[in-house]
């Protein structure tokens, strides 16, 4: 008889421990960090503010520390210099992934461009999608990809 009244209190005490045990589940889900939305829309809005400022070496420092982003330099330098003015307007920018340390941001706007040589000029829409990354705590830019057309 004993036997069988402690197992019914063993039962009862399992059966005690399953709110506590839910709070505690709840608690440590609330603990857990929540996607850092901003951080890679803050990271590619810098980018966008130094690409119209035409300021290669802004762009280079939000490049993911990499071997290749002291490479880069050059190059971009070269092809801002081609480039009078550039303006994005009517921009948005969204978070349409976010992986852990990971987000792809969307831009999408007009850009209006001016080029040095000949002073031509244009406005393009841009739909663009950038890569970001998380690195110690800071956000940095990983890729940029035009989304493909359709067929």
């Amino acid at each position: 008889m004993q036997s069988a009244e402690r197992n019914m209190r063993k039962q009862s005490w399992h059966f005690c421990m399953l709110p506590f045990a839910f709070c505690i589940l709840l608690l440590v889900s609330c603990s857990l960090a929540p996607q850092d939305a901003e951080g890679p829309v803050r990271v590619v809005e810098g980018f966008v503010a130094a690409l119209e400022a035409r300021d290669a070496s802004a762009i280079i420092q939000l490049i993911e520390p990499s071997e290749w982003r002291a490479e880069i330099g050059p190059e971009l330098r070269s092809y801002l210099g081609l480039v009078d003015e550039i303006d994005l307007s009517g921009e948005r920018y969204e978070v349409v992934e976010q992986r852990g340390d990971t987000a792809t941001v969307q831009v999408t706007g007009t850009f209006t461009y001016t080029f040095a040589e000949g002073g031509a000029s244009g406005e393009r829409p841009v739909d663009l999608y950038v890569e970001t990354v998380r690195v110690d705590g800071q956000w940095y830019l990983r890729g940029l990809a035009l989304p493909q057309p359709r067929n």
